[in-house]
């Protein structure tokens, strides 16, 4: 039986050492619990904070990001957040389990960004944060077997961030880069956004630009020759 305690869990203190179907727990303000409660600063606070001893559920991944008639009956106010930063927020938050917030055909909308997250296959082969300021940013990177993924957010504010790529091996990469259009807002212009692709080396660095409230998400696969 795989568990997911939620509504106020005793705190995670290592018990996933010896109960590892206790994949996950929602000790924390969650996105579902209203825009009220839940801010880009409560994100990029929470992430790390309450994620410093084990994995959280916070509903990240939302793509439904209107007001009025959405899919979320009990809260009619659109979500303070990008499509571009949910999908990053979905590989930042480590967890034993993803849970997809949103109903299949909104992101079904969005391939690119639902790519993104089907590439998140754990176990991880490793994870580490790049770069970070508690309630500011968080640059996440995750490697898989067979790519590695960096996603990032921020908080209210917009940003430039400049990536180094050391965490690369040996060898080119090419990279698909998904981050909001130079006009996003987490509250005016939720779901723009730009893709680009780049050949890259462990050498480079990228030039990220996350909109008030946004994000990027990459996704980076070796060459093989």
């Amino acid at each position: 039986m795989l568990v997911d305690f939620h509504d106020a869990p005793i705190h995670p203190y290592g018990q996933m050492r010896t109960w590892p179907n206790a994949l996950t727990r929602e000790f924390c303000h969650a996105q579902l619990d209203a825009h009220r409660a839940f801010v880009p600063k409560t994100f990029v606070t929470t992430v790390f904070v309450n994620m410093i001893a084990g994995p959280i559920d916070m509903n990240n991944g939302m793509f439904d990001l209107r007001q009025g008639n959405t899919t979320r009956v009990d809260e009619n106010q659109a979500v303070p957040s990008s499509l571009v930063s949910e999908a990053a927020r979905t590989l930042i938050t480590f967890s034993g389990a993803t849970i997809l917030p949103d109903i299949p055909e909104f992101y079904n909308k969005y391939p690119e960004l639902l790519n993104f997250i089907a590439s998140q296959k754990m176990p991880w082969v490793e994870s580490k944060t790049l770069a970070g300021e508690i309630g500011e940013y968080i640059v996440m990177m995750r490697q898989t077997d067979e790519a590695i993924l960096v996603g990032a957010a921020t908080n209210e504010s917009g940003r430039a961030i400049a990536l180094p790529l050391s965490f690369l091996g040996k060898g080119k990469y090419e990279v698909k880069i998904i981050q909001d259009a130079k006009d996003g807002h987490y509250l005016t212009n939720r779901e723009t956004f730009m893709v680009d692709e780049k050949i890259v080396t462990s050498k480079s660095q990228l030039q990220l630009q996350l909109a008030p409230g946004g994000g990027a998400c990459l996704i980076f696969k070796a060459i093989v020759l």
